[in-house]
């Protein structure tokens, strides 16, 4: 068994704090996030009140700030109805197109996206090859208790 905190062991990045959701990248362009180092990665949809239906795709770049390309079986659904819910995409790094460089992602939303559409998006990169990682400026106090 390691003995190593979750917090040390992925990387958590807030991308979406319960705002309306619009049509758009999470996170935008010149800001997607290299996943190189993560031997998978998860973004976590939670959705509140929806008036309409909702589809995250998970997208690949070869830059922060390129064209996307979709990442094969990637995308989740969110129906009109399926308020209060959480939504879980999780893609192992290997299935982006690496050899030739495809190493950002980002979520995309597309649908209506009305602005009483709400959601609160998180990243979670998986198993990073440097451990432990660093967290980013989002990060308010992390609480262990353990051993």
């Amino acid at each position: 068994m390691l003995n190593q905190l979750f917090s040390e062991a992925a990387k958590i990045q807030q991308l979406n704090v319960e705002d309306a959701v619009a049509v758009a990248s999470y996170p935008a362009s010149g800001a997607f996030i290299d996943v190189a180092d993560y031997e998978r990665f998860t973004f976590l949809v939670q959705v509140g009140a929806l008036t309409t239906e909702l589809v995250f795709k998970v997208q690949q770049a070869v830059a922060v700030n390129s064209a996307l390309k979709d990442v094969t079986g990637a995308t989740v659904t969110v129906p009109a109805n399926g308020d209060d819910k959480w939504y879980l995409i999780e893609v192992q790094t290997n299935k982006l197109d690496i050899n030739n460089d495809y190493r950002y992602v980002t979520l995309t939303s597309t649908g209506a996206a009305g602005g009483d559409d709400y959601a609160a998006i998180t990243f979670f990169g998986i198993n990073p090859g440097s451990k432990p990682v660093t967290q980013g400026a989002d990060k308010g106090s992390i609480v262990s208790v353990v051993g």
